[in-house]
């Protein structure tokens, strides 16, 4: 027994782990350490680079992205096993209506195609998206047919019918039946497509993957919004102006009720208000200030008054040396 003790030692002191002092060519162990995180990086690269090249080819046709994206929802749904191809083939008869109708088609080509960017986002700087790949994006992502939402308050607050309401014979558009399936609501690395790849560990620095490739309201504000400031880019203007310009429209057709008041009165103030401060970080600070000024004296009630004007007597004060020390 002892003998058998005396080998075992030898084999922890040799090993290094177990009992016994430990010992370590320590300058071998860091070079060891730096080489395991490059062939890392290089493994994490070749990932994302292979998902967003893929994914980006069959974001170009709708039937291509249907076909990559169910084969990830079966794999992360019900596996790969033959028992998993049963069920899946099961829920894919119960839910044809569904996957054939041309609202999933374009919420899938939509999320195929984001979640592409996103891994080109993770990426880092060389291979980031461009200003005009995102606005091809959200540009694509605006339009009648794919928009599920323009503003979230507007939707909840406004468009939303009063508690206890009635909405029978009320017809579903095909922005309700792309949300009634529940399926493209979770963030980007959530998605059946990250899931499946096993990426999404990868994905958790960037912004983008905490946003659903639907949401309109959450990628304008999270995504595009602080590119484009970053890059002083003045399309964000006119963004800010189709936006506010397709709430007004779209509260002027839906809402009959002191619901439409609410928004003129309350909400839309507040998107003026915050597209003039992006305006202002944009360098037109005086047409900033004139329509800051505008807002103030059109909306002498807005419960927002005391802190657009601490805000806006901020900049003027600090904006010229012209100007007197405090502005009435």
């Amino acid at each position: 027994m002892g003998r058998l003790w005396l080998v075992l030692g030898g084999l922890v002191l040799v090993g290094g782990t177990g009992w016994g002092e430990e010992k370590m060519d320590r300058a071998k162990a860091l070079a060891e350490l730096t080489a395991l995180v490059a062939k890392n990086e290089k493994m994490t690269r070749e990932v994302l680079s292979k998902a967003a090249r893929d994914l980006a080819e069959a974001g170009q046709e709708r039937i291509k992205a249907v076909q990559v994206y169910l084969e990830s929802y079966r794999n992360v749904e019900y596996g790969r096993t033959q028992d998993g191809d049963t069920r899946f083939g099961e829920w894919r008869a119960q839910e044809r209506e569904m996957i054939s109708s041309l609202a999933f088609g374009e919420s899938v080509q939509l999320q195929v195609r984001y979640v592409a960017l996103v891994c080109r986002e993770a990426l880092g700087e060389k291979e980031r998206p461009t200003a005009a790949e995102w606005l091809a994006y959200y540009h694509d992502l605006t339009k009648p047919e794919n928009s599920t939402e323009v503003e979230e308050a507007v939707v909840t607050a406004v468009v939303a019918p009063p508690a206890g309401a009635q909405s029978k014979g009320k017809k579903r558009t095909d922005a309700s039946k792309k949300q009634s399936t529940g399926m493209f609501d979770q963030p980007a690395k959530q998605s059946p497509l990250v899931r499946d790849r096993q990426i999404g560990g990868f994905l958790e620095e960037v912004p983008a993957a905490d946003v659903a490739a639907g949401n309109e309201a959450a990628i304008f504000k999270k995504v595009l919004r602080p590119l484009l400031l970053e890059g002083k880019n003045k399309e964000l203007l006119r963004l800010w102006d189709q936006r506010i310009g397709r709430m007004d429209e779209r509260v002027e057709k839906k809402v009959k009720t002191l619901g439409a008041d609410d928004y003129k009165i309350l909400k839309r103030p507040e998107l003026l208000w915050e597209r003039a401060s992006d305006q202002e970080a944009l360098g037109e600070k005086e047409a900033a200030w004139a329509q800051k000024m505008e807002i103030l004296r059109t909306c002498p009630y807005h419960p927002k008054l005391e802190e657009w004007v601490k805000e806006l007597r901020g900049s003027l004060e600090g904006g010229s040396s012209g100007l007197p020390e405090k502005t009435p």
